[in-house]
């Protein structure tokens, strides 16, 4: 299991960072890596790029950088794998927007990793928010990594009167309370009395159990839910009260779109009370989406039903190909944003460095400059092993990252579109089956003869 903490720097990230690369602590730096600087020099690149938050009017807050430190159980991993995981953890977690240094220490008893990112992305500019919110995001990355390679995940304690799982489940709406609710409020809403409501939950798969107060439990929930603990609106004294309402009323959907929907499963409703007039509705919606699925069908040609389902795979293959070319894009900026911040980092180097030519004591400003001097010439390896020689411009760095970032754009409007009507495909492919089995049925039935 790997245990998580957090916390700000505000003085200087320059001990820090010493500290956590401490050979004696790291296999003389062997467990040492670093994304987007250098770790003989990432002080001064993270200071130049909080230098540029503030040139961009971007920095808030008093937070130079993160230390976060993930620590195993005794025993549980060699320090090998807990420094591969650990960069797998971070770039997940920061999304190759921050500058970082992460390090493996094998002093103690158990191993644990040392993370210290910049507070300022490099990317954005945009500082790095730390709250409980993005505690227990981290923590959750945390979690299912260890489990993807075997390890036991570790939940942080109860927060607000929910665990961390429930609690981050509960945001999405997919905490078993939330379900619960959901599907509460869909059976009271087709049911007209207590019975009903009850049979209409049975058969949504929750399991009941009546006693001094009402209980649920979904068919892999561990335990049960009581009502009452989903607030006042679903007490047993409301759910009577909206199904007494439900009495007097007919629920008809609202604002029915001309777009092709699905058919609505008629048997799935209990016939009783205002239930009568539900399916008379039924089956009028069914109707006009039968006419709708078949004007669809006519309009792009394919009544037939073998080139409808290859019309489907060639849409999930645009979808999947252009989700591809998003990933592509996104590495393509990300590389282009790097390459911009480590232009713009030499340039200011290389102005120091020439300076040093013109000082009157070229030594003592060397030894004042030293980390310049030092990032200047671990730059300069990079671009050249790069295959730049001649360091681009501003302007043309700025301009093919607009036209990468224009490309992207485009792309997910096209994906957005294709995911429309891959949406609409899969409506019209249920409804397409539902017409060929009854069709199937009442040819069948017109071919039986008569006893």
């Amino acid at each position: 299991m790997a245990y998580i903490k957090i916390f700000p720097i505000k003085i200087t990230d320059k001990k820090a960072m010493d500290y956590i690369m401490n050979p004696d602590k790291t296999d003389e730096k062997l467990l040492v890596s670093s994304f987007a600087c250098s770790p003989e020099t990432a002080d001064i690149e993270f200071a130049l790029t909080r230098k540029a938050g503030k040139e961009n009017v971007m920095d808030k807050g008093d937070n130079l950088a993160f230390h976060l430190i993930q620590s195993f159980k005794p025993g549980e991993v060699d320090a090998t794998t807990a420094h591969t995981l650990g960069k797998q953890f971070t770039d997940e977690v920061l999304k190759g927007k921050y500058e970082y240094i992460i390090s493996t220490h094998i002093d103690k008893g158990h191993v644990h990793n040392h993370i210290i990112f910049n507070a300022t992305s490099f990317r954005d500019y945009h500082k790095y928010v730390s709250n409980k919110r993005s505690y227990h995001k981290i923590c959750k990355i945390s979690n299912r990594i260890c489990q993807e390679n075997g390890l036991v995940t570790s939940m942080p304690k109860e927060i607000g009167g929910r665990s961390y799982k429930e609690n981050m489940e509960y945001q999405r709406g997919n905490s078993w309370k939330a379900k619960l609710k959901v599907a509460v409020d869909k059976a009271i809403w087709t049911s007209v009395n207590y019975d009903e409501f009850l049979l209409k939950m049975k058969l949504s798969g929750y399991e009941i159990r009546q006693g001094k107060h009402l209980t649920f439990r979904a068919p892999e929930q561990k335990n049960f839910t009581y009502m009452k603990s989903l607030g006042s609106y679903y007490t047993e004294e409301s759910v009577q009260e909206r199904l007494n309402r439900n009495r007097h009323k007919t629920v008809y959907p609202k604002n029915i779109s001309r777009e092709v929907r699905l058919f609505v499963d008629i048997s799935a409703f209990i016939e009783s009370g205002n239930q009568k007039k539900f399916e008379t509705w039924a089956k009028r919606n069914n109707l006009k989406q039968a006419a709708l699925t078949f004007n669809y069908l006519s309009e792009n040609n394919l009544l037939n039903y073998e080139r409808f389902q290859q019309h489907i795979e060639d849409m999930s293959e645009a979808v999947h190909l252009c989700e591809e070319k998003i990933d592509i894009l996104d590495s393509k900026i990300s590389h282009q944003q790097l390459l911009q911040k480590q232009c713009d980092a030499y340039r200011k180097c290389r102005r120091i460095v020439r300076d040093g030519k013109c000082a009157p004591d070229p030594q003592l400003y060397k030894s004042r400059h030293l980390s310049e001097f030092q990032l200047h010439d671990i730059l300069k390896k990079q671009l050249s092993e790069a295959g730049i020689t001649k360091i681009p411009l501003p302007e043309h760095l700025a301009r093919e990252l607009d036209q990468l970032e224009n490309k992207k754009n485009s792309a997910l409007l096209e994906l957005h579109k294709l995911e429309n009507q891959r949406n609409t495909l899969e409506v019209v492919q249920s409804n397409f089956s539902l017409m060929l089995k009854e069709h199937d049925i009442t040819k069948s039935e017109a071919a039986t003869p008569e006893l």
